[in-house]
């Protein structure tokens, strides 16, 4: 019996011992491997609701309690590589909440409310502060910044263990030096590679900005000409179809009549003393034949010079500007017309008479000489009759 507890009491405090030795070994362990420990929480993948709900949670919290955000984005191979530290510090913090948010996921004005604009950026924040996190993407660096922000210490230290990242880290660096092939690339990132064509092209040129007048010189002596008769008759049906339709003057009357539109809105608001005033399709047909009188040279522009076309007997019809500022100015003209019974007319606007003198300023008044030989005489004749129909 004494033998039997002599034995029993050596055997309790060895299995002791031994209990107590195999929770050390656990202990030392764990702190080996940091990402084993049953007790270290992950990080919170959230949306954009799920982002907000969040936050107003931290914002009505009674206790001072931290949040860290991680934004970044799935395509992003630096991402990845903080992905994998921002797990490392939730287990190093768990006191922190930990937040991960996907570009993907969320609206674009999710990213500009918080001032993102790249990727990956860690964010801390509690009820009164919202700090930014901008230095290197090294675990020992953001620890750093863990501290100096909330305070806090880690609960576990996992800086010098954290070797565990340099295969991505590696894996990146594959990536940029070559460890893919150009098509992989390509057709993983084409706008990166694209930038990145357009940028050694841009440094080319400018370290060597002879090269691309001597390639346009190459181009213009050795490149053939395009033969256009390669398309053979349908060119030429073309040419004819563009021979017939006067494209220029269609062009010029469908400008002048928008113009028309916003000038004749104000023939009601003009001096009462400008009549007769012509209405919206006689102002057209004035400004088609003035524009057309002064392709002819027979166009005399201001009142001076229709002026000196009344006395000397050349004027067809004068045509005055109904906004001219002050219109006695003008009122001589029609006086003058009449004494030497010539029509006369008054358009609204001189910028639009002006325009269809072929002036860019306005002109206030202009009258149309006469020529025997001129083209126009049927159509001037017409006018003279259509305005003459205003005077009676």
């Amino acid at each position: 019996m004494a033998a039997s507890a002599a034995a029993s009491s050596h055997s309790a405090p060895s299995s002791s011992t031994c209990k107590r030795d195999s929770m050390r070994f656990l202990h030392d362990l764990n702190s080996q491997c940091p990402l084993s420990i049953p007790c270290a929480s992950s990080p919170i993948q959230v949306n954009g609701e799920s982002l907000e709900s969040a936050m107003s949670s931290i914002r009505n919290n009674e206790y001072d309690e931290y949040a860290a955000v991680l934004f970044y984005a799935s395509w992003c191979p630096f991402s990845s590589i903080f992905q994998s530290s921002f797990s490392t510090l939730s287990s190093m913090y768990p006191q922190i909440k930990h937040i991960m948010v996907d570009q993907t996921s969320v609206l674009p004005s999710v990213f500009s409310r918080y001032g993102i604009h790249s990727v990956p950026s860690l964010l801390i924040v509690n009820q009164r502060t919202r700090v930014r996190y901008h230095g290197r993407k090294d675990l020992h660096s953001i620890v750093n910044f863990y501290k100096r922000t909330t305070g806090l210490d880690p609960v576990v230290d996992m800086v010098e263990g954290t070797s565990c990242s340099s295969e991505s880290e590696q894996k990146v660096l594959r990536f940029w030096r070559g460890g893919a092939s150009s098509k992989d690339t390509f057709l993983r990132e084409p706008y990166l590679f694209l930038a990145i064509m357009f940028v050694l092209s841009r440094a080319f040129l400018c370290l060597f900005p002879e090269i691309a007048s001597r390639v346009m010189a190459i181009w213009l002596a050795y490149i053939p000409r395009l033969n256009m008769e390669i398309f053979g008759e349908s060119r030429q049906l073309i040419g004819r179809a563009l021979h017939l339709v006067d494209v220029k003057r269609m062009w010029s009357k469908l400008k002048t009549s928008a113009l028309l539109i916003s000038d004749v809105m104000t023939a009601e608001s003009v001096n009462a003393k400008a009549y007769p005033l012509a209405d919206a399709n006689l102002t057209m047909t004035i400004h088609d034949l003035v524009q057309q009188a002064a392709n002819y040279k027979q166009l005399k522009k201001g009142a001076n010079e229709a002026t000196k076309t009344l006395n000397r007997g050349i004027s067809e019809f004068v045509v005055m500007a109904a906004d001219t500022e002050p219109l006695e100015i003008l009122l001589h003209l029609p006086l003058l017309a009449e004494d030497k019974n010539v029509p006369y007319v008054f358009v609204p606007s001189k910028q639009a008479l002006g325009r269809a003198c072929g002036v860019t300023r306005p002109v206030i008044a202009c009258s149309v000489t006469s020529n025997e030989g001129s083209q126009l005489k049927s159509q001037i004749q017409q006018l003279k009759d259509a305005i003459e129909k205003l005077l009676i």
